[in-house]
């Protein structure tokens, strides 16, 4: 700046840039003053992660400038669901020896004091064993001489599984190792609480709660394996928990003797007498209610007497009527049919009394038949239809028609054959048209709509179509005429002068297929034309087309 600025004023530039402001021209009298005060304090914002949590205090100005700080969170459930080791305290974060220790157990080999944390090898006070602890304090076992090297080998347990590998020698020297067996189907048939992890062996809590179940009197929390009483929510339960929470019934005493009181039913009617004193003891006593209207309206049959409840016959009977033939006497309770009455009606005879020597004969008098019935309805001439032999040397099974029968009973056979005929005429005028030379090209269409009057039976349908066309042909000129693909006259001027207006004419037979029973079939004849040569034109097409309908 010494060397850039001078009295005249400096040549070097200085821009505010955002929360900050720029005074004077930096000369000597006016040098450049620099302030952040009077700007916008920069934004800060606290930005919280799952281990830190971050608090912005302040308005970020000189007076109040930002004060960030943060805390660490600690997990209050870690994943492995066990207990968090690490505290906070006044002078940061913790996890003391004390704590730790206990996450440890000594097994096979090892000796452990969670007091201290004191980790030791422990020897083996099996016969022969030759390892102790050497004057280094570190374990100790002799080595075979090599004539004579000790033999070692597996021996399994149901809970272990041992493995020897290596050949005892100070190159190659035995290595045994041992892995636990769990069962996995355990004799009892439930699931093995028994862990296997990377860490060790290991039963939770959460595992063994699973195990346990309230009964009655109990209640159980399988969430935290808390076990309590059951108090019963029956009326007159005297029990309850105790100020030091255990279970409290008070004893009772003379002056406080067991409550006794009735309880009726809809048919049973309970009395209680007495104090319940040994001088005047309880009387329970129970009386048969006997409804006074019972629900069906009528009388109760039920009496209630010295020797107990009773229904008799004589109250039974009342209950019971004579219906279409049957006598009752309600006196005795006698049912008895009434004899049978049988009357001849139309058609029929009677005869007999109905009794079992002389019962009752129903006969048929025989029907009088008209036309196209034969028999007298008997078994030897049973009601037939008259029919005649079948003339005809196809098979009626399968050639004959039905005969049917309509809503009025009367009988029907098959519709009736028709024959029905439809035309119309089509009559086309042109100004002298250029006849194509292609053979076959269209040059007109005649559509007619043809109706099936049958509504029950399709109906085949044979076409009679007739064209006309009228053609100038200069000398030499020619022209043909047909229907579709079929052309059926041809003209050709041989003279040396031109004919007007002369025509040809040409008919066709078409079969235009079948109709639906009640439809329509549209049928287009393509009107064609070709071969036209020097000049020739038409100027008139006509048409007919004649519908022949067969229904038989």
């Amino acid at each position: 700046m010494a060397k850039c600025c001078g009295s005249s004023g400096c040549k070097c530039t200085v821009t505010a840039g955002p929360g900050v402001t720029v005074d004077g021209n930096g000369s000597t009298t006016l040098p450049y003053v620099i302030s952040a005060d009077a700007a916008t304090p920069t934004p800060v914002t606290a930005g919280d992660t799952p281990t830190v949590d971050t608090t912005v205090g302040g308005t970020g100005t000189a007076g109040d400038p930002y004060v960030v700080s943060s805390a660490v969170i600690l997990d209050p459930a870690p994943p492995g669901g066990g207990t968090n080791l690490a505290k906070a305290g006044p002078d940061g974060l913790f996890v003391e020896c004390a704590d730790v220790r206990q996450c440890f157990t000594a097994g096979d080999g090892a000796a452990y004091d969670p007091a201290t944390g004191e980790i030791s090898a422990r020897v083996s006070a099996d016969a022969g064993n030759t390892t102790t602890l050497g004057a280094d304090g570190g374990l100790y076992t002799p080595a075979p001489t090599a004539a004579d090297p000790t033999a070692v080998e597996a021996a399994d347990t149901p809970t272990v599984d041992v493995t020897v590998t290596g050949a005892g020698t100070n190159a190659d020297p035995y290595e045994v190792s041992a892995a636990v067996i769990l069962d996995p189907a355990p004799p009892g048939g439930g699931t093995n609480l028994i862990g296997a992890g990377p860490d060790g062996l290991f039963v939770e809590c959460a595992g063994v709660r699973q195990c346990v179940s309230a009964g009655d009197g109990a209640a159980y929390d399988p969430a935290t394996g808390v076990l309590s009483a059951r108090l019963s929510t029956d009326a007159g339960n005297a029990a309850s928990f105790g100020t030091d929470g255990g279970i409290y019934a008070p004893g009772s005493s003379g002056a406080d003797p067991t409550a006794v009181q009735a309880a009726d039913t809809p048919t049973v009617d309970v009395t209680v007498s007495g104090t319940g004193t040994s001088a005047d003891p309880y009387e329970v006593s129970a009386a048969v209610i006997l409804d006074p209207a019972p629900p069906g309206g009528g009388s109760n049959l039920a009496h209630a007497g010295p020797d107990g409840v009773y229904v008799e016959c004589a109250d039974v009977r009342a209950c019971l009527s004579a219906g279409d033939g049957i006598a009752y006497d309600a006196a005795t309770g006698e049912i008895a049919a009434t004899p049978t009455v049988v009357e001849a009606g139309t058609g029929t005879t009677v005869t007999g009394t109905g009794t079992a020597a002389d019962p009752y004969e129903v006969s048929a008098t025989p029907p009088e038949t008209a036309c196209g019935l034969t028999g007298d309805g008997s078994t030897g001439a049973p009601l037939a239809a008259a029919v005649a032999a079948w003339p005809y040397a196809c098979d009626a099974d399968t050639a004959a028609g039905g005969v049917y029968c309509d809503s009025t009973g009367q009988l029907r056979s098959e519709p009736r054959g028709q024959i029905a005929f439809q035309q119309n005429q089509q009559v086309l005028d042109f100004a002298n048209v250029t006849v194509p030379t292609p053979e076959d090209t269209e040059v007109a269409t005649h559509s007619i709509d043809i109706v099936n009057p049958d509504a029950c039976r399709s109906a085949f349908v044979l076409l009679e179509a007739e064209t006309d066309a009228d053609f100038n042909l200069p000398a030499g000129a020619g022209a043909g005429l047909g229907m579709a693909t079929d052309e059926m006259s041809y003209l050709r001027n041989s003279g040396s002068t031109t004919i007007l207006d002369t025509h040809i004419q040409g008919t066709k037979v078409i079969n235009a297929g079948t109709i639906p029973p009640g439809g329509t079939l549209t049928y287009t004849l393509p009107i064609t034309m070709g071969r036209g040569s020097a000049g020739a034109t038409y100027n008139r097409v006509q048409s007919f087309v004649r519908a022949f309908v067969f229904v038989l």
